[in-house]
């Protein structure tokens, strides 16, 4: 045990003090369910004693007959408990969370059911989410009860009811205890010197009791697994729609630019050959120029659909990877351009294609609106993770924010299980990273 430098004596009172107060507070928190079963146990195994000492049967029978009345002193300790878990125990929890604030600076954060709102029916009856009721009273009650009962977050709170009961209990109690009895000893006779030792043993123990509460605290206070399952399945559906979304925007691109473009272009290339067909005997000049204006249509045909094709998959970064690929985009960039890589080899072709359109995102956007004269891109892959890092000296400000491009990025990357990183204070520079855990080749 180490003595506070600073402060000393003073302030390991305020220690001991603020220990003992904070151990109580947790008895408090964390005792109230475990005494409401002790006094209903109490009184029932006062009923089974006075039942049993006043029988006249032999003692097989009083034996059987108090067996029996302990089981039920057992059921009624586990219904006195579940009912004031249902009752009380949201309550206890959410203060428990709010002193691990307090004391901790924990934030932890719990995601209760709310009651599912009612509906009326064509029929005259009116439905809680799960069955039809006569009356709208009844259904909002089946409702409240439904969320209650059924509750992950509620049921998660009793586990940590229980695993308080069994620890947080009885550690925080301990210097409580320890001083009680110890005050009691020092006024008994002949224990004023075992009195001193336990009240200093507890005194001295009160600064670190309570500091149980914290890894628990951690452990069972916060979101329900379940909870935690669940919104993994609604961060899945929601990347799920974006993806969808994603791809009927490219389908839209390809059809919109085969039918605006090439294909305009080959129409107006085969009316000008049949004209020319028709001028080839009687004005073969004409049919030539004729000829020729759809040759060059043609070859601009033949660029709209390779530079078509190219968006939906880059012929470079399908032949040589993805840092041939970026510097290619940096050549293609309006601003300087420096690439610098670390990549050893190819990564996944999927991850490849996915860093590649968002870092081109990245440059589009720094040309866009960043107002830089210099970018450094930087690709690296350490931890079994690859990370493509643009940097800036433009004007910053850049966020996520909801519609906007590095929110697609970012929807985009959490599909790979990857993230984005956003350093942009308003001045610049700016610095934005994606980073996707993958395999190379």
């Amino acid at each position: 045990m180490r003595w506070p430098a600073v402060g000393g004596p003073l302030r390991w009172c305020s220690e001991i003090v603020l220990g003992l107060y904070r151990s109580a507070v947790l008895v408090g928190l964390t005792g109230v369910i475990p005494a409401m079963g002790l006094l209903v146990g109490i009184g029932g195994s006062e009923v089974a004693y006075s039942w049993s000492a006043g029988s006249t049967a032999s003692w097989f029978i009083r034996a059987l007959a108090v067996l029996g009345e302990t089981l039920m002193v057992i059921v009624w300790i586990a219904v006195a408990v579940w009912i004031a878990h249902l009752l009380i125990s949201r309550a206890l929890s959410q203060a428990a969370r709010q002193r691990a604030e307090d004391w901790l600076g924990m934030e932890i954060q719990a995601e209760y059911r709310p009651v599912p709102p009612i509906t009326r029916m064509a029929t005259g009856y009116w439905w809680d989410g799960k069955e039809y009721h006569r009356s709208e009273r009844e259904a909002r009650r089946r409702a409240r009860l439904n969320a209650r009962f059924h509750d992950p977050q509620l049921q998660w709170d009793g586990l940590w009811a229980v695993v308080a009961a069994v620890t947080v209990l009885p550690v925080a109690a301990l210097p409580l205890l320890g001083l009680a009895s110890g005050l009691y000893m020092t006024l008994a006779s002949g224990l004023l010197g075992y009195g001193i030792a336990v009240i200093a043993a507890s005194l001295v123990g009160a600064p670190f009791a309570w500091r149980i509460f914290g890894p628990l605290a951690a452990r069972f206070l916060g979101p329900a697994p379940r909870s935690l399952l669940g919104r993994r399945v609604e961060e899945l559906e929601a990347i799920r729609a974006d993806l969808t979304q994603t791809q009927a925007a490219e389908l839209e691109r390809i059809e919109r630019g085969l039918h605006d473009g090439a294909q305009a272009r080959l129409v107006a290339m085969g009316m000008s050959m049949g004209a020319a067909e028709q001028l080839v005997d009687t004005d073969p000049a004409a049919a030539k120029r004729i000829l020729a204006d759809a040759r060059a249509t043609s070859a601009t045909a033949l660029a709209e659909l390779r530079s078509l094709v190219r968006g939906i998959n880059p012929p470079v970064l399908a032949e040589r990877g993805l840092v041939d690929a970026v510097r290619a985009l940096a050549l293609d960039a309006p601003v300087e351009v420096t690439v610098h890589s670390a990549v050893p080899s190819r990564p996944e072709r999927p991850v490849e294609s996915a860093v590649y359109f968002a870092v081109a995102e990245l440059l589009a956007n720094v040309a866009k609106h960043a107002r830089a004269s210099e970018v450094t891109v930087e690709l690296d892959y350490a931890a079994q993770t690859l990370t493509a890092s643009v940097t800036d000296d433009g004007v910053g400000g850049a966020a996520a924010s909801e519609g906007s491009g590095l929110s697609g990025i970012e929807r985009r990357m959490t599909a790979f299980g990857g993230c984005l990183e956003i350093e942009s204070p308003t001045g610049g520079p700016t610095h934005i990273t994606v980073a996707v855990p993958c395999a190379l080749s």
